[in-house]
């Protein structure tokens, strides 16, 4: 089984919290990216930037899981939730599932130059998130509500993921 990729993040003086993750961007480490972003946002957090320069691909329940933090966002106070450094790739995926209308994609990696020159230093005195291992049904639920999220974006997605909800909701019965 392959490593699960870790998540480092941290938020600067100017409010900024930075989320990177290095490696795929997946099911089995979107529940401690949303307990954090949650977390942070509880705490009055409303600016977030992804930064997915070492992420080489998102499966659909870490992209639903961006969703839910995003709809998670106080829409009383100004936020902002940025995708920086995507590959064609993650681009591509995001563009096609319709995330570019919630999110901010910085194609050109011209935003937050100040900030970019500390995250390496971040990363590298930092620890990742802490993992999160879920038993079955919180997994099957988390994956669910991930793509719910992503269903609810648009109408091509509903119908795009309308049997991995079905298949979920059917296992969340047996269990």
């Amino acid at each position: 089984m392959n490593a699960i990729a870790p998540i480092y993040v941290g938020q600067f003086q100017d409010g900024v919290v930075w989320i990177r993750v290095e490696g795929k961007g997946s099911f089995q480490n979107s529940p401690e990216l949303k307990e954090f972003a949650l977390h942070m946002i509880k705490r009055g957090a409303t600016k977030f930037v992804i930064d997915l320069e070492n992420c080489p691909v998102m499966d659909s329940t870490f992209m639903g899981t961006l969703v839910g933090i995003v709809k998670h966002q106080d829409p009383d106070r100004e936020s902002s939730f940025e995708i920086l450094n995507a590959n064609a790739r993650n681009l591509q995926l995001i563009q096609s599932l319709g995330l570019d209308q919630l999110l901010t994609l910085d194609a050109d990696g011209s935003k937050w130059p100040a900030i970019r020159n500390q995250v390496p230093a971040l990363i590298e005195n930092g620890n990742p998130l802490e993992h999160i291992d879920l038993e079955k049904r919180e997994n099957n639920a988390h994956v669910l509500e991930a793509h719910q999220q992503l269903s609810a974006t648009s109408g091509e997605n509903t119908t795009r993921f309308h049997d991995v909800i079905e298949f979920l909701k059917k296992e969340m019965q047996g269990d």
